[in-house]
């Protein structure tokens, strides 16, 4: 496997032991601001993940061959339980991740423009944005040959060329609702202060949704967005913004609550059939209650350790041990 610079690969690819205080921090940077080898880098650590051959599956859930598709496995298992939990926990690989400062990007306009379709870079990663008029599959980049190969019931095909392609279709429309003027500062300075629930209903419903469904094509599927690396770089972004929300004041670095299981049905749908609510609620840690506590366990199928909310509310804590720049 290829040396690993600010990949999502690490975690995966490492024991998820961390060192006793959290003295030499990982840092994660912008897309723009990584050089050229350290873009590459990244790239080449996420095409690792993607082949069995050099990434074989860790536990090989529902039939997953490789890192990556444990991954996507991990978010469709249990759609209907993380889309209302803390965004920044969803799915450990985003510790080592860059992120996409959509709302620099989004001020530029347009979307197709945007700093990840960077046609300059010698580092062809996300393609130019580019898609197929009629199928909408990418047409260019370093995933354009991914297929994805599980539907939303962890079904997995296993013919060849079998699956679905990673496609997009860029919307304005939906990207001008991360804007940082509109719709940013003003949730960061919603009344009730240390709100949590308030303050994800707000920047969940705006900068989270805007990203996927402004990018569009697989990011819009509810369970197998993940499928696409651009889904990483989005979510990195979107836990910055929250980030920022919690050291915004002393009493929002705790700040947790909300339900521990959607109750919109676009959820209740995209959730497999063989894993409905009664197998996760006792897991959880909440009492029985659907109402999202410091003690919830975040299942973590086998891809790195189990560990509360708790322990990874302060992402410059032992646990994390990161920032941002």
């Amino acid at each position: 496997m290829a040396k690993i610079l600010l990949s999502l690969a690490a975690l995966l690819a490492a024991t998820t032991a961390t060192s006793a205080t959290c003295s030499n921090p990982s840092i994660r940077k912008p897309w723009t601001a990584l050089t050229e080898d350290e873009k590459a880098s990244y790239v080449n650590s996420t095409l690792c993940l993607m082949d069995p051959s050099q990434a074989p599956a860790k536990v090989g859930s529902w039939g997953a061959t490789s890192r990556w598709e444990e991954l996507v496995v991990a978010h469709i298992a249990q759609v209907r339980y993380i889309h209302t939990v803390e965004p920044h926990i969803q799915n450990p690989a985003h510790i080592y991740s860059s992120y996409w400062d959509q709302q620099t990007d989004q001020s530029l306009y347009p979307i197709q423009n945007a700093s990840v379709w960077d046609t300059a870079s010698s580092v062809k990663a996300f393609g130019t944005g580019r898609t197929d008029a009629a199928t909408n599959c990418i047409l260019d980049g370093a995933f354009a040959d991914y297929r994805v190969r599980f539907n939303t019931q962890l079904e997995r095909d296993e013919t060849e060329g079998g699956g679905v392609c990673l496609t997009r279709a860029l919307n304005q429309t939906a990207f001008d609702t991360v804007s940082q003027a509109n719709v940013v500062e003003p949730c960061m300075a919603l009344d009730k202060g240390d709100d949590y629930g308030e303050m994800l209903g707000c920047l969940g419903n705006t900068p989270h949704s805007g990203g996927h469904l402004g990018v569009g094509g697989i990011m819009r599927d509810h369970a197998r967005s993940p499928a696409d690396p651009i889904f990483y770089l989005h979510h990195t972004n979107f836990d910055r913004l929250w980030w920022e929300w919690q050291t915004s004041s002393p009493g929002r670095l705790y700040a947790m609550g909300g339900p521990n299981v959607a109750a919109n049905q676009i959820f209740l749908d995209a959730q497999p059939k063989i894993l409905p609510e009664d197998m996760f609620l006792p897991y959880f840690g909440d009492g029985g209650g659907n109402v999202t506590t410091l003690d919830h366990v975040l299942w973590m199928p086998g891809l790195a350790e189990n560990i509360t909310i708790r322990d990874v509310m302060d992402v410059r804590g032992d646990k994390m041990c990161f920032d941002y720049v």
